[in-house]
C-alpha cells in the first residue's frame, strides 16, 4: 500500500469514516454494514462491475476500474451497506 493510500485512510478514520477493502471470489453480494449508514467513497481496480446497494436496491450505478468520490455529499443507505460484484475482484469503500 501507498504512502499516500495509507496516509489517506488515516485522515478518513480521523473523521469518523472507515476505510475497508472488500474482496469477492466470485459473483456475489458482500455485506460492508448490516445498518443504515453513508458512503463517502468506492475504489475498484479491475475489470469487473461493482454496484452500491441499500440491502436489494441499488443506491448508484454500476462502478468498474475507476473510483467514485461522494465525499462532498455522501450517499445514504437506509437499511444496510452492500456492494455487488459481477465476478472475482476486490473494491475499497469508506463509511460510517
Amino acid at each position: 500500500m501507498s504512502v499516500a493510500r495509507t496516509t489517506e485512510i488515516l485522515e478518513n478514520i480521523n473523521k469518523g469514516w472507515t476505510s475497508v477493502l472488500i474482496t469477492a471470489t466470485a459473483a456475489e453480494t458482500k455485506t460492508v454494514k448490516t445498518s443504515a449508514g453513508k458512503v463517502a467513497k468506492i475504489l475498484v481496480n479491475g475489470n469487473y462491475n461493482v454496484t452500491l446497494n441499500d440491502d436489494t436496491t441499488a443506491k448508484w450505478a454500476a462502478i468498474n476500474n475507476t473510483s467514485v468520490d461522494f465525499s462532498n455529499c455522501p450517499i445514504k443507505c437506509d437499511t444496510s451497506i452492500k456492494l455487488t460484484f459481477s465476478g472475482a475482484g476486490s473494491a475499497w469503500i469508506v463509511y460510517k
